[in-house]
């Protein structure tokens, strides 16, 4: 016994010469530019949402839901019409809205509308929201032809990092100005400390960690971000293609917040087989009430950093080879099962349907 796919209501009418969301990729087509965000592209391209978990449709007897079909950010800014029209049809039809709030600004809507995020912090999570991972590569499968490599469990770990670590004098000061109010909360509640610009906490654990002796780090600092076209600061290829090396000769993969609280570098790091270190900054982790992370991550407190180089070894000394191999092998089945996108389907789906109250639930049939 089991239900019947989800099925989304997406008028035709609705449709803009604009860049759709990722869940209509499957119908749609795949509106990223390869030139610009070559890599995000080549992601749709190999791996797409799984349509046996949901479909759309035009007809409004047979929407279990309504789907906006632009990002919210892009709708508020340029179509902000389309809003109140999604809405307007959700409530006529007594069925819930879904938006896409995913992106590094993430903007409130209205608790009566289901959103999808990826950033946030758990102390401000609100009941509306639905937390999946950010879009990441199956790095093994594109450097490695799939084949896991297991390190060695050996006395020193080796701690791994390849990513933007620093800001000009002019980029900090107009940073912190900005950071402003939340630091000053912060002095208060030690939680609204983990809004810092994540640059901040991986150049503080970077240095950190550079000064230890308990650890051999093995880092690649950027000065700039290297996932576009436009803020790279070398051939995009041959620097995917460091930070593929820097993870596959490291037994750990540092994993620190980006712009928005949350890192695509964390679910690359996995579809290695690597572990990560997270420096959770008050994260929400994408379906931790059926996933365990401690199985194949490490976590540490932001409010610990400077502890981190303690934290990693005694957690790396409590492992046996074996224990550390099952770890890796955790981190890519956890990739593999749960974030790629093909993958991430049936939680998300999962997600949404707890969702549905129950007088407009998918009736359930027989489906072999």
């Amino acid at each position: 016994m089991s239900t019947r796919p989800i099925s989304f209501y997406v008028d035709p009418a609705w449709r803009r010469d604009a860049q759709h969301v990722p869940l209509l990729y499957p119908f749609w087509g795949n509106p990223l530019d390869p030139k610009r965000v070559p890599f995000q592209h080549a992601i749709f391209e190999h791996y797409r949402f799984d349509q046996s978990y949901y479909s759309i449709t035009d007809k409004e007897d047979e929407a279990d839901l309504v789907l906006m079909p632009y990002a919210h950010n892009t709708v508020l800014r340029a179509m902000p019409e389309l809003f109140l029209q999604c809405r307007q049809i959700a409530r006529r039809l007594g069925k819930p809205l879904l938006v896409d709030g995913i992106g590094d600004v993430e903007h409130p809507v209205p608790d009566d509308i289901l959103v999808l995020r990826y950033g946030g912090y758990r102390f401000d999570k609100k009941g509306n929201e639905i937390f999946i991972s950010p879009y990441a590569d199956d790095l093994l499968e594109t450097y490695c032809g799939g084949k896991l490599s297991l390190r060695e469990w050996h006395p020193v770990p080796v701690v791994g990092f390849s990513g933007w670590a620093s800001l000009t004098p002019a980029q900090a000061a107009r940073t912190i100005l900005k950071e402003l109010p939340d630091r000053l909360h912060g002095i208060f509640d030690s939680r609204y400390r983990a809004k810092k610009k994540g640059v901040f906490f991986r150049r503080q654990a970077l240095a950190i960690l550079h000064r230890s002796s308990k650890i051999t780090l093995n880092a690649l600092a950027r000065t700039s971000y290297s996932g576009h076209v436009d803020t790279h600061e070398k051939d995009p290829n041959v620097l995917r293609r460091e930070f593929v090396d820097n993870l596959l000769g490291s037994d750990y993969g540092l994993d620190i917040r980006g712009d928005a609280n949350q890192s695509t570098r964390l679910f690359e790091m996995l579809s290695l087989g690597r572990i990560p270190v997270i420096v959770d900054t008050e994260r929400n982790f994408a379906f931790d009430d059926v996933l365990d992370y401690s199985t194949f991550s490490l976590t540490v407190d932001f409010r610990d950093i400077k502890k981190l180089p303690e934290r990693i070894t005694q957690f790396h000394a409590s492992l046996t080879n074996e224990h550390f191999q099952e770890m890796q092998k955790n981190a890519r089945n956890a990739y593999r099962n749960y974030f790629r996108v093909d993958a991430l389907t049936r939680p998300l789906i999962a997600e949404i349907r707890k969702r549905i109250p129950p007088q407009v639930k998918p009736a359930e049939n027989l489906r072999n």
